[in-house]
């Protein structure tokens, strides 16, 4: 079996394990709202901001999936359809810019909420959050701007049409993707977990009693460790995931300007590549983001109370439904 085949077969089955994570990342994405927007944790910038993120996510992985789901089965329909071929990249692109925004912000979120400078601590205000999150979405709509400007069916195949327009995307690809989002979720997050730390050594209550004082200190210490956990291993999974893809969008644009004639093994491998890096890692990292929650305890106990509340009413609701069908009969 030749390397292309090969390729083309693994990318097959590839396609195939997307459709299990569609509908995984759907699933998790919504049990994800459903436990930041709780009436107890809504009022939290945090969990505002991981919401939002959920929701991009989702919204992302059904734009994506389907599609790519269907071109490995048919013709690819952006290779046929110039408006499709200019607004597919584009919408795409700035829906994970959009998700990853919210994520960074939920770091800076975290840091406002644990500082001790009241000005830095309104800026986590429930208005202000709203607002920010209805804000970021017009933002990174406008910003890349360029993509359905620069891009059009060559030879059948939707792409860049100039060699500089790729290397100014690489570029850009590199700053929003990698360099932007991870420095600050790495500095934020470190901020925060500096000031819960020094909170958590600094709380001395005054006329109560030591074991209330122990009981405080203890509920601050398992805070630090959650809120430092949930945050630093996100951003672990969010580079292992992402950091690939403007790696090889960088590559990319350096051959598109080099330019050279490419053996048939060289673009199946090349392809495949592509394939790997901006479709099946990064949609893996929006089904990932419930699993990466779920390393929290305090997500876990929430989750569980949710589905306590569920339950328990779907089998009311049927016991009351057989109650009346009874009655009916009778």
């Amino acid at each position: 079996m030749s390397v292309i085949t090969t390729l083309a077969l693994i990318q097959q089955y590839l396609t195939v394990v997307l459709g299990g994570l569609l509908v995984i990342g759907v699933f998790g994405n919504i049990l994800n709202c459903l436990v930041f927007l709780q009436k107890r944790l809504r009022s939290n910038p945090c969990s505002l901001f991981f919401a939002a993120a959920s929701l991009a996510n989702m919204i992302v992985m059904i734009y994506y999936i389907i599609p790519t789901i269907q071109s490995a089965y048919n013709t690819p329909l952006e290779n046929s359809n110039l408006i499709y071929c200019k607004l597919r990249l584009y919408i795409r692109n700035a829906l994970l810019v959009i998700s990853r925004s919210y994520l960074t912000l939920a770091c800076v979120a975290c840091y406002s909420q644990s500082s001790r400078n009241i000005r830095i601590r309104e800026l986590g205000k429930t208005k202000i959050v709203l607002r920010v999150i209805a804000i970021v979405p017009i933002i990174w709509f406008i910003i890349p701007l360029h993509i359905p400007l620069t891009t059009s069916i060559q030879n059948g195949k939707c792409s860049m049409w100039d060699s500089a327009a790729a290397l100014y995307h690489s570029i850009y690809i590199c700053f929003v993707a990698a360099i932007f989002p991870t420095s600050l979720m790495i500095i934020f997050s470190l901020l925060a977990y500096k000031n819960l730390r020094q909170m958590s050594r600094n709380v001395r209550p005054i006329n109560i009693p030591e074991q209330i004082q122990n009981i405080e200190n203890k509920h601050l210490q398992q805070r630090d460790r959650q809120l430092s956990k949930m945050l630093f291993v996100q951003i672990i999974v969010y580079m292992i995931f992402t950091i690939s893809y403007p790696l090889n969008t960088v590559y990319n644009a350096v051959v598109l300007i080099i330019g050279g004639t490419k053996t048939a093994e060289r673009t199946a491998i090349e392809n495949f590549v592509l394939f790997m890096t901006s479709s099946f890692l990064l949609n893996f990292y929006s089904a990932a983001s419930f699993f990466v929650f779920l390393t929290s305890s305090a997500f876990r106990k929430e989750l569980r109370q949710i589905f306590a509340c569920v339950l328990p009413q779907a089998h009311t609701n049927a016991r009351q439904q057989q109650t009346v069908h009874t009655t009916a009969l009778h």
